[in-house]
């Protein structure tokens, strides 16, 4: 997770710089808005990128075995456009979110922010309790009532652990 948010302060700031192109997403619906299928191209100058996802968002599938977040990634070479990577987007999108509100956290929060409201208890709350416990010290989480955060987010990380510092 550190190593991640690394990189997404770096793509951020690549962003920010103009240094990356990152069109809206396009969304098509399932009848009814029971499901997404979303696409998110984006290319990335430096180290030089091209690629993108896509994702179903099927939110029927909580308490079932499928994740309700699930594609891919397709990375494609810049001279020939020939396939170069196929990826499961699943644990990406997981990682990638949290990292990214991770870096975001650290630039922007003052350094004594130490309070965490959670809200979910799925995959993206799990991964953006390790991502902020990373930025931050976290003395309180306070989870949303509905989802029972605190006995899976408990055993999945520290939240006391103390802050580790992006190098650069």
């Amino acid at each position: 997770m550190e190593s991640c948010i690394g990189l997404m302060h770096d793509a951020l700031t690549a962003f920010a710089r103009g240094d990356a192109v990152l069109p809206l997403r396009g969304i098509t619906w399932l009848p009814g808005r029971t499901g997404a299928l979303g696409v998110m191209p984006g290319y990335l100058g430096n180290p030089r990128s091209f690629g993108i996802k896509v994702i179903t968002v099927m939110p029927g599938n909580h308490g079932t075995p499928y994740e309700s977040h699930q594609g891919v990634v397709m990375l494609f070479g810049l001279v020939h456009g020939e396939p170069l990577a196929i990826m499961d987007a699943t644990a990406i999108t997981a990682i990638r979110t949290a990292a990214a509100s991770a870096a975001a956290t650290d630039a922007l929060a003052r350094e004594d922010a130490g309070d965490l409201a959670l809200i979910g208890s799925g995959t993206q709350g799990r991964t953006h309790l390790a991502a902020m416990s990373t930025v931050r010290r976290l003395p309180r989480v306070v989870p949303e009532r509905s989802g029972g955060l605190p006995d899976r987010a408990q055993g999945g990380c520290d939240h006391r652990r103390p802050r580790a510092r992006r190098a650069g």
